[in-house]
């Protein structure tokens, strides 16, 4: 139950990418799977049960030329804030042999914005928001392959009920619907106390009506390696690597493909604990990307708290 305490992040945190108004590339540099939420703990499944969990992520960075609202601006700042609230539920019956769970997240954020916008006159301006963001629904299903080896696999749709406006405003929502389909993986040495964890995924666009643009498809990479200190501490590394893999398209799509890329890396902790007859699991992330391209590049902060009831 102690290493399930643990484990309980890192599936938890995969829900809780939804409540992302700072991720990257596409339309806005900015998409709805927040990079970095897969680490440590990734392909583990939690027990049958109730869970409750809040993440707070704040997100710093810039990028060049790219679109807002059907607003055209040759340079962007964000700073975002956001929190998450997500309800997981694992039934004690196996799907398919594996460990089954479902989630539902609501997101809220402050979002800050800072550009120099095109047209006949240049100009700069600031525009801020806080306000709901968009919801989502994540079904889950892990395998536990023997006492080293656990993977799984989900798949997280956002739904368009988040803010949002034409123009150069501080949007919280997106105005699209979205999918992402991941696979996660964790091998625990049984010796060295040594974890691997790696997930794959592959994210789907879907247009803007309002702004008639339709942001291309994104495929990720997350890794993390970590040394279980004892029952209760895992610490180590943990990085990504993102590339928008088609182009984005539509009428409002004027600057180009604005293919992105970029990496990231930085220090992983979770730490899990028992009270009584329940468990608290407590996550803590931090990367500075690089090697951006058309991508917003900055620093990320993720930190969650995983309660089951």
């Amino acid at each position: 139950m102690r290493v399930r305490a643990c484990a309980s992040v890192g599936l938890v945190m995969s829900a809780l990418a939804c409540f992302s108004t700072s991720a990257y590339a596409t339309e806005g540099a900015g998409g709805l799977y927040l990079l970095g939420s897969q680490a440590l703990g990734a392909g583990l499944a939690p027990a049958p049960g109730w869970y409750v969990s809040s993440a707070v992520a704040q997100y710093s960075g810039a990028v060049g030329s790219t679109s807002v609202g059907g607003v055209t601006l040759v340079s962007l700042k964000k700073r975002v804030d956001s929190m998450g609230v997500n309800l997981l539920y694992a039934p004690a019956t196996p799907i398919l042999g594996a460990q089954a769970a479902i989630s539902v997240t609501a997101p809220y954020a402050y979002l800050r914005l800072t550009g120099e916008i095109t047209g006949t006159r240049q100009a700069s301006g600031s525009v801020s928001n806080t306000n709901l963001g968009d919801m989502a629904v994540n079904g889950r299903l892990g395998w536990k392959v023997n006492d080293s080896f656990s993977h799984a696999i989900s798949l997280t749709v956002w739904c368009p009920t988040g803010d949002y406006s034409k123009g150069f405003n501080a949007s919280i929502g997106h105005n699209r619907w979205a999918g992402d389909v991941l696979w996660a993986m964790t091998y625990l040495s049984p010796t060295s106390r040594l974890e691997l964890s790696a997930a794959v995924g592959y994210g789907i666009n879907g247009p803007n009506d309002i702004t008639h643009y339709r942001s291309g498809n994104e495929a990720h990479i997350e890794l993390a390696a970590g040394k279980r200190l004892s029952p209760h501490w895992v610490v180590g590394l943990a990085g990504y690597a993102y590339r928008q893999v088609t182009a984005d398209t539509g009428r409002g799509a004027n600057l180009g493909s604005l293919e992105g890329r970029v990496l990231g890396a930085g220090p992983a902790v979770n730490y899990g604990t028992r009270m009584g007859s329940h468990a608290l699991a407590v996550g803590l992330r931090y990367y500075r990307e690089f090697d951006a391209h058309d991508h917003f590049h900055g620093d990320v902060v993720i930190a969650s708290a995983t309660f089951r009831l």
